[in-house]
């Protein structure tokens, strides 16, 4: 983890709010579906290279989303050292992205759905909220369905398609098992093995056919052939 992240982490422990952070009120109806990115061995940025990306797409801005592989060297209780209410929390921090490292967001499963929240998939939400942060942590311990992470990584309109045309990134759909991965270290070379996997295609009526590579037309990004 870089000193700047650690410092800055232990100076404000600062939260996301819900008009500083990327999350939207939930409307999983309304929301485009949510992908993960596999960064291919060519991507030499030291901030994604070797990364697996969780992305979601707020209707009002571009693409945004955080790296699911850099658990940091920090507990979540140590952004609160003051806080003995808050020491029993031993869940990693992990390194989200370059956006706002001092910035704190959050992955959880919770029903009913909860609002200022992002819907990812099944009963899996992504916040930044500074007062739904605090209904979660009323548990002590470290609840196997949250993860936290410091920063996180965004995109202007069409940048993505334009990294994932010129080859990038890998796609692959949204997997709730891979969202909460307890192997960070491998779950690069597990995903990009997965995501190179020659795959066949079958046509109705028709042979089996090789699948399509992602056709990098604006305002389009595909998984295994299909349309997200």
């Amino acid at each position: 983890m870089h000193r700047q992240l650690l410092i800055a982490l232990f100076a404000t422990a600062t939260l996301l709010t819900s008009h500083e952070s990327p999350a939207q009120e939930h409307n999983p109806r309304g929301q485009r579906e949510s992908i993960l990115l596999v960064a291919a061995p060519r991507l030499a940025d030291v901030s994604f290279a070797r990364s697996v990306v969780l992305v979601m797409f707020p209707t009002d801005t571009g693409p945004s989303g955080v790296i699911l592989n850099r658990p940091t060297e920090l507990m979540l209780r140590d952004i609160w050292p003051d806080r003995p209410d808050r020491q029993g929390r031993t869940d990693t921090l992990y390194f989200g992205g370059p956006v706002q490292p001092n910035g704190l967001l959050f992955m959880f499963r919770m029903t009913p759905p909860p609002e200022r929240a992002w819907w990812t998939v099944d009963d899996i939400y992504f916040s930044g909220d500074g007062e739904l942060l605090e209904t979660l942590l009323e548990r002590p311990q470290a609840d196997s369905s949250q993860r936290f992470f410091a920063g996180y990584a965004s995109w202007a309109p069409g940048q993505l398609e334009d990294e994932i045309a010129r080859g990038d990134w890998h796609v692959l759909r949204i997997d709730p098992d891979v969202l909460y991965d307890t192997e960070p270290d491998t779950l690069w070379l597990r995903m990009h093995q997965r995501a190179t996997l020659p795959r066949a295609r079958l046509e109705p009526g028709g042979p089996v056919t090789a699948p399509r590579r992602f056709a990098g037309q604006p305002g389009s990004i595909r998984a295994n052939g299909h349309l997200l």
